[in-house]
């Protein structure tokens, strides 16, 4: 039987709420899509855009090495994330995307981001959408990306929080592990990308976050 972890954590206890990116604030897949297959037609990769989507949620260096891709890989890495610049019109918010941090800040409810998105790219596409958390943390911050607790400890570092004020919003199996990992509460936006099957916390839209303050 699957352990529901933090069962006991209250709203009063909540004091902080930290987002993932792809997939649970921004859908960007159309976007990855295009970006992954010019990658993939110009390096010859023969690794389809549905394998590498499987592993989103963790660093790009670390999906190619799980693809077995290790020649050339910093290149790649750089070329995919300039065309996810190119295409980044393609990107489009979920609803309450912007709202939420207004409404949150509104509540003295710290916010922030942990995302597997370049540092660049993640401010860029915030910027262009009017997200405006307290903190964003990527791969660029850290020396381990999600699941590892790196990125969750940088933030905590930043933030003057302890582990168990903070919920955590992802879509995937890697976001879930990552708050556990870390001792976050976890929120699962059943509305992004990936399959949870943990007990959790549930969201169907951004404002249902509003639920658990």
């Amino acid at each position: 039987m699957n352990k529901v972890k933090n069962s006991l954590l209250t709203p009063e206890t909540i004091k902080s709420i930290v987002f993932d990116l792809d997939g649970v604030l921004i859908d960007s897949r159309i976007c990855m899509e295009r970006s992954w297959n010019e990658i993939n037609n110009k390096y010859k990769l023969n690794h389809t855009f549905d394998e590498y989507f499987s592993y989103i949620g963790i660093p790009f260096l670390e999906i190619l090495k799980i693809m077995g891709i290790t020649v050339r890989a910093h290149k790649i890495k750089d070329d995919y994330f300039n065309y996810t610049k190119k295409y980044q019109y393609l990107i489009e918010p979920y609803k309450g995307a912007s709202e939420i941090f207004s409404i949150l800040k509104d509540r003295k409810i710290q916010t922030g981001i942990i995302t597997s998105k370049e540092r660049a790219n993640a401010i860029s596409v915030c910027s262009q959408f009017q997200i405006v958390p307290d903190e964003i943390i990527t791969p660029n911050d850290v020396l381990l990306g999600k699941p590892s607790k790196d990125s969750g400890i940088e933030y905590l570092l930043r933030s003057g929080l302890k582990k168990s004020d903070v919920l955590y919003v992802g879509d995937m199996e890697s976001d879930y592990q990552f708050s556990l990992n870390m001792g976050f509460d976890f929120a699962y936006a059943r509305y992004g990308y990936g399959i949870i099957k943990n007990r959790c916390k549930k969201i169907d839209n951004l404002l249902e976050i509003i639920n658990f303050i």
